[in-house]
């Protein structure tokens, strides 16, 4: 087609819309609010999954860990025992190129405190290290990050408020005079602290007094004030400190690899000996004889290279027998509460000083660390690790220095600790995507409903364009880009909605803590909070145009269907 034909052509698709304005109206609305739709619910997933990739590496994990590759194989377990000592050397060679790095020891325990127990996992820290490193020391709702040397722990808010641990926000009026009872024997700070308390109806929310339905009246919830300042929590975290509600036990299990003194002969000789090659059977057997009497299998020989190569291989058969397990009760105070953007760090975390636990009073770790975190110096929170962060350039780090990273250990990113929240993350948006495009689909076949009447009423003036002398690929283009105009206005209008609705969720979010509170901080996403939208301009920019497209696209089969009719039958056609 020559250039005044297509201008001609399109001419007379635009003034087509016109002609059909509450039909066209109708469409371009439906096309706009999917693409309204489809641009807020992608902006919303992807700020979403960047803000909590960001928590990830800024609150939990770093840009990497050291770790023993043993210890990386069986991560989900916590294996202690797989632990590595001598990492001050490697934290000297990392400073010196640049990054920020943090020891710590990972462990599971059940913590003990006066009004109940929960299962908590626990994190031996560099205090120092750790607040340059990570971010969530500065996020505490009360008290204070525990001091280096000191029996002292930081908890998550969320088992902290379920053991009455952290300054409470909301409870029964009858345990709320109890509570005072305990913190504030003298009659002027039971007054102040009364003062920062006021009760409600826990239905509707109405100050006391009150009743409730009919006669029946409602017993009261007793609430922290909304204007009470951070200087009156910390009053009431102090007063709770010195009546000794904030002491607790930490029950844990010490695991030491060490081979047994004594093993069953059927266990020796059909269970352990079978795993092995000749070779390696042969190490054990010089390792252990067998009584001639009990006929069990007894340890003859310790401390030698011999008897290290045979505890390697039992543990590398995952022989639990290789691991001897030592009760411990460490006693602590609960010296801060942490309530940070990330859910994780909330829930039944526990943050201890690492020099704390390396005595027998511990868990005995003579200097041994499970994980050596790794971030960049002044690291930005607001982005991802890049090249300067990824595995391969920590380990070239070592490679070029004096001190080379140990055969056994190994360097992992922080996609390879949340490969499971990555994983459905990824699902999430996918499903989303789906329905949303489910939307788009039924915005189309409203265009082509629209397009299928507007040719039927006007099969006639086909025909006669027909007759004219119009070819049927002018009158196919003539539809279709009717079709395209009205999915262009409706894309046009959708991503402006888009934009304009996306500025407030990128810039100030929606609030979701009632909900994390409610569903104990688990909500499938590392963002405990605000939930703020980002901008996919690609998306936007592409919406618009497949709107374009596929509305122009969705036009051609009723066009045909048309177009299969003799001229001389539509001229005919009333």
């Amino acid at each position: 087609m020559k250039l005044h034909e297509l201008g001609m052509l399109a001419g007379m698709s635009f003034r087509n819309l016109g002609r059909h304005r509450v039909k066209t109206v109708i469409t371009v609305i439906a096309v706009a609010v999917s693409v309204t739709l489809y641009i807020f619910m992608d902006g919303w997933l992807l700020g979403m999954t960047l803000e909590s990739e960001r928590n990830i590496v800024a609150y939990e994990t770093g840009a990497a860990k050291i770790q023993t590759q043993a210890y990386f194989d069986k991560k989900d377990d916590l294996p202690m025992y797989e632990s590595f000592g001598n990492w001050e050397p490697l934290a000297r060679v990392l400073e010196d190129a640049g990054y920020d790095s943090a020891p710590r020891f990972v462990f599971t325990g059940t913590l003990h405190a006066a009004n109940g127990s929960a299962p908590v996992l626990c994190t031996g820290v560099d205090v120092t290290r750790e607040r340059r490193l990570l971010r969530y020391p500065d996020y505490l709702d009360s008290g204070r990050f525990p001091a280096a040397g000191a029996y002292e722990i930081a908890l998550g808010m969320l088992t902290a408020d379920k053991l009455g641990l952290a300054v409470p926000r909301r409870m029964d009026a009858e345990k709320f005079d109890r509570f005072i009872e305990t913190i504030a024997p003298d009659p002027s700070d039971a007054a102040r602290i009364r003062g920062l308390y006021e009760a409600r109806d826990p239905v509707n929310g109405k100050k006391w007094p009150f009743s409730g339905d009919g006669d029946t009246p409602r017993k009261p919830l007793v609430y922290l004030k909304a204007d009470a300042e951070q200087s009156d929590i910390e009053y009431i975290w102090d007063r709770m400190g010195s009546a000794g509600l904030l002491d607790v036990r930490i029950f844990t299990t010490i695991d030491i690899k060490a081979l047994p003194e004594r093993i069953d002969a059927s266990r020796f000789t059909e269970d352990i000996l079978p795993r092995f090659s000749s070779g390696d059977r042969g190490l054990l057997e010089t390792v252990y004889e067998a009584d001639p009497v009990l006929g069990d299998y007894f340890l003859v020989e310790t401390g030698t290279d011999t008897a290290e190569k045979a505890l390697a291989l039992l543990l590398a058969s995952d022989y639990t027998g290789a691991v001897r397990h030592v009760n411990q009760l460490i006693p602590a105070t609960v010296t801060g509460v942490v309530n940070s953007p990330n859910p994780k760090n909330n829930a039944n975390t526990v943050y201890m000083p690492l020099d704390a636990l390396q005595d027998s009073a511990g868990l005995q770790l003579d200097g041994a660390v499970t994980e050596l975190i790794i971030r960049r110096k002044d690291a930005n929170d607001a982005s991802l690790p890049g090249e300067f962060e990824s595995p391969e350039a920590i380990r070239s780090v070592f490679k070029e220095s004096s001190v080379p990273l140990p055969e056994d250990l190994v360097v992992k990113g922080w996609q390879d600790y949340v490969k499971d929240y990555l994983s459905a993350s990824a699902s999430d948006r996918i499903s989303t995507r789906v329905m949303i495009f489910m939307l788009f689909l039924l915005s189309f076949l409203g265009i082509s409903n629209t397009m299928l009447m507007a040719i039927l009423e006007r099969t006639k003036e086909i025909g006669m364009l027909r007759a004219l002398g119009m070819t049927d690929s002018q009158v196919l283009f003539v539809y279709a880009l009717e079709a395209s105009f009205i999915g262009m206005i409706g894309g046009f209008v959708g991503v402006v909605l888009g934009c304009l609705i996306n500025i407030p969720m990128v810039t100030i979010g929606i609030d979701y803590s009632a909900m994390t509170e409610a569903l104990s901080g688990d909500i499938g996403y590392r963002v405990a909070a605000f939930f703020r939208s980002a901008w996919n301009v690609p998306v936007i920019i592409g919406t618009f145009f497949a709107a374009t497209l596929v509305s122009g696209v969705m036009a051609v089969l009723p066009a045909r269907r048309a177009l299969r009719m003799p001229v001389t039958e539509s001229l005919r056609f009333e």
